[in-house]
């Protein structure tokens, strides 16, 4: 098992010819907002924070989720209860899953709606987990986590591929549980891949459906069912792809197939940039807004990507992180929308802290600004605030406690940082993945 990319999709090699350095021109990051002395409001911790305190905020975390056997609530689950199975026009669904998901108190009791396992949690926590398998303890939970989410991965007429385990009802978008999404294999999939529990023949499978049912020809598709392009979605398919065809297992064919795929689909999202260096959530309508955590997933895949096609993203990789430290931070905390005011959602926030880590990698931001970070999101997640009940209060609780929207990202976020603080380890590239299933 390697310890290379996570199932955030982050890699942690530099696109061909680098990336900006600190001191720029055009770097306007808040690296000089959080000097040694300047801690964040709420740092309850203590500041400076180090890898080994980043390290048991992970373990006391992980303990937490894994006490639960990583089953919750999820902000999307608003559909699996008696009342989803009547709800069968798109506007009632929407209504639905959004009442669920926006309540001030928890709705799921009197739904009849159960916690859920999820194989896109124990994906992302099992990346989360690989960055630190040099520690036997880490080791094994990565594995069993890559496990659980290999065991998910689907037979049938969507070999290959992976799902959510509940319906749901977009403004764009339905899909049902019975339909793969590139969302949920990426997240699997990385997770497998940074654990080796996927067999070689696993992986000829995965590669095979990507491009049959997540490929239209053009550009990586949420589903099988929809030709609309989300960006983030895009780009995770692309850096699959690119993932998949450097592995060295697979019929040279298909891995031409694989690269030529995601050259084309990083292409289109490429075109796709804004003048000022951010990317729509979407193309169509309504799908134009920009927010935090998708920005996130669209550079760290787009990193991912132009590194493993050989395809130099410097440029648009600038623009677009300048754009995310410009306006998706008010100080350390992460805004929902860009220019918006802070709302906290623990997916945002935790991709918040994992961006911050990448930047601060990457030299577009001091490590004293991840440190901020976290110091300000840290005391809503389950078990590591002051208030150790998940989000502080009543209200919102269970988006809190919810293992693939919350403690999945938090554990990869948290890991992430680990490597890049004093003391911490960073991992290999995801070119050097073993795919053979691990012992």
């Amino acid at each position: 098992m390697s310890t290379a990319s996570t199932s955030t999709g982050t890699s942690t090699g530099d696109p061909p010819g680098g990336l900006m350095p600190p001191g720029s021109p055009t770097d306007h990051s808040p690296r000089d907002r959080f000097g040694p002395d300047h801690h964040a409001p709420g740092d309850h911790l203590g500041s400076p924070l180090e890898a080994m305190d980043v390290l048991a905020l992970a373990d006391r975390l992980f303990r937490w989720a894994d006490a639960r056997d990583w089953a919750g609530p999820d902000p999307y689950d608003g559909l699996t209860g008696p009342l989803g199975r009547l709800a069968v026009h798109p506007v009632l669904r929407q209504v639905l899953l959004q009442t669920v998901k926006r309540s001030r108190i928890d709705l799921r009791p009197v739904l009849g709606i159960h916690p859920l396992r999820t194989a896109t949690a124990a994906g992302t926590a099992a990346g989360a987990c690989a960055r630190l398998s040099a520690s036997p303890v880490w080791r094994r939970r990565a594995l069993r986590l890559g496990r659980s989410a290999a065991a998910e991965q689907l037979s049938g007429r969507y070999a290959g591929l992976w799902r959510y385990e509940f319906d749901v009802q977009t403004r764009w978008a339905y899909y049902p549980a019975s339909l793969p999404n590139l969302v949920a294999t990426t997240f699997c999939a990385d997770g497998c891949l940074d654990t080796g529990t996927l067999g070689d023949e696993s992986v000829r499978t995965l590669a095979q459906g990507l491009l049959e049912h997540l490929h239209n020809g053009t550009f990586f598709t949420y589903t099988p069912a929809s030709d609309v392009l989300v960006h983030n979605a895009n780009l995770m398919g692309a850096a699959l792809a690119g993932r998949l065809a450097c592995i060295g297992t697979l019929p040279g064919e298909l891995a031409d197939r694989l690269v030529d795929a995601a050259r084309g689909a990083v292409e289109v999202s490429l075109n796709a940039q804004r003048p000022d260096g951010s990317w729509p959530y979407g193309r169509g309508p309504r799908l134009g807004w920009v927010d935090g955590f998708h920005t996130g997933y669209v550079l760290l895949r787009l990193e991912q990507a132009g590194t493993l096609l050989d395809v130099d993203v410097r440029r648009p990789l600038e623009r677009g992180v300048d754009h995310y430290l410009r306006h998706l931070f008010d100080g350390p905390l992460p805004r929902y929308f860009a220019d918006g005011r802070s709302r906290r959602d623990p997916n945002n926030d935790a991709t918040a802290v994992r961006m911050a880590a990448w930047a601060a990698h990457h030299g577009f931001v001091r490590t004293d600004f991840p440190r901020a970070v976290l110091a300000a999101v840290v005391d809503r997640y389950p078990g590591l605030g002051a208030d150790t009940r998940a989000g502080g209060s009543p209200r919102n609780r269970s988006l809190w406690e919810s293992p693939r929207w919350s403690a999945a990202p938090l554990l990869d976020a948290l890991t992430a940082l680990h490597a890049v603080l004093p003391g911490g380890r960073h991992p290999a590239t995801p070119a050097a993945q073993p795919t053979t299933a691990a012992s």
